[in-house]
């Protein structure tokens, strides 16, 4: 519209308000004025509208424009991920203990030290139990003399058979009472439950100590695992067998295995459920330490995906900018997209794109539809 017939349209709409001033306290004449600045208002818009075009065409001639890169999207495949902390363990990690209290007469290892199952760690004082052993021992030792020469008494018929049984008994019974000697002597050893490095010793000879003590620490760094807690809320998406890839940031490696085991008991404190999976072995990887679970919860074969800084955000819902071909030159075009899924900087589109539209990745910021704009040679054929 030309600015003198706006100007005459608009003061031609403030006589016909002034006139009416003049009975603006009577219905009709509030409608009249009402009338007259709906009017202007609706002139005053498409002022603003022309406006803008024409500074729109005079700042982008044609093949000049705000420099923009875009990128073609097309069909691929798409996952997303659960991402948990979780902790490497060993396999076997184990305290050995002292069985009976008493005091630390020897150790036999260091710290470091590769041990065996079963192999003494440490030995009690036992000097009462070995004088309690020689005595029994000297006991039998005739009882045993005894019984050989009543039996061979009693093969050739000599003696009764009283005298042949009651050797014999005393005999066994002091084998028997022997036994259970030695068997409470084996407890004044104290020995590695499994094989495995010695990590820990906290205790010293002369030491007084008593069951359950924590004295040695042995850890078997064969087979490591790595174990995690996990919200109630996956506990649908997270099953045995599930790929999991495992990274540990203080080694700078990434591994893949499985789950070999999630719980189906739910920690009713922290509301939670343990996943373990075994790891192959790795160099310098240590009990407790930190581990990155990525675990593939979603996956469509043919998504259209975007960089998820790409995606604007308003009151009436998401947009992307797209670059569309317009008489020989590029102009911006807004989508509105429906969003999917979002895993590590991209975000899957459920509607609004097309494949191979061209989604504009640098320099959407602030443009607006049918901008014209200029793409960077990176994208130029």
């Amino acid at each position: 519209m030309k600015p003198n017939i706006l100007k005459i349209t608009l003061i031609t709409g403030l006589i016909v308000a002034a006139c009416a001033s003049n009975n603006e306290n009577t219905s009709e004449g509030k409608k009249t004025k009402l009338d007259a600045l709906r009017k202007e208002i609706s002139l005053l818009e498409a002022e603003v509208i022309a406006l803008e075009k024409e500074i729109n065409s005079s700042a982008n001639p044609i093949g000049i424009g705000k420099l923009v890169e875009f990128v073609s999207i097309k069909k691929g495949v798409f996952k997303s991920y659960i991402l948990i902390e979780g902790n490497a363990d060993a396999n076997e990690s184990t305290i050995a203990t002292p069985k009976i209290p008493g005091t630390i007469l020897f150790i036999s290892v260091k710290p470091g030290q590769q041990v065996n199952s079963g192999q003494v760690l440490a030995q009690l004082d036992n000097t009462t139990m070995k004088q309690t052993k020689i005595e029994l021992q000297q006991k039998l030792n005739f009882l045993v003399t005894l019984f050989e020469k009543q039996k061979r008494l009693w093969e050739k018929g000599v003696g009764t058979e009283i005298q042949y049984l009651t050797a014999l008994n005393q005999k066994e019974g002091l084998e028997k009472s022997l036994n259970t000697l030695n068997a409470q002597m084996d407890m004044y050893s104290i020995k590695s439950p499994i094989s495995g490095t010695l990590e820990s010793l906290d205790v010293k000879i002369g030491q007084a100590v008593a069951p359950g003590m924590p004295l040695f620490r042995v850890v078997n760094l064969s087979k490591i695992k790595i174990k995690a807690d996990v919200s109630e809320s996956y506990s649908q998406k997270i099953h045995t067998g599930d790929p999991v890839n495992v990274f540990f940031p203080d080694l700078n490696i990434e591994v893949t295995t499985r789950i070999q085991f999630a719980a189906k008991y739910i920690d009713p404190l922290n509301r939670t459920f343990r996943i373990e999976a075994s790891l192959p072995n790795l160099e310098n990887i240590k009990p407790n330490m930190i581990g990155k679970l990525k675990i593939n919860d979603y996956e469509n074969k043919q998504a259209l995906t975007v960089n998820t800084n790409c995606i604007q955000s308003t009151e009436a819902g998401s947009f992307v900018v797209v670059a569309n071909s317009k008489n020989g030159q590029y102009v911006a075009k807004r989508h509105n997209v429906k969003l999917g899924r979002n895993s590590d900087g991209i975000t899957e589109i459920l509607e609004g794109l097309s494949e191979q539209d061209k989604v504009i990745t640098t320099g959407y910021e602030d443009l607006i539809d049918d901008q014209i704009i200029s793409v960077s040679k990176s994208n130029v054929n």
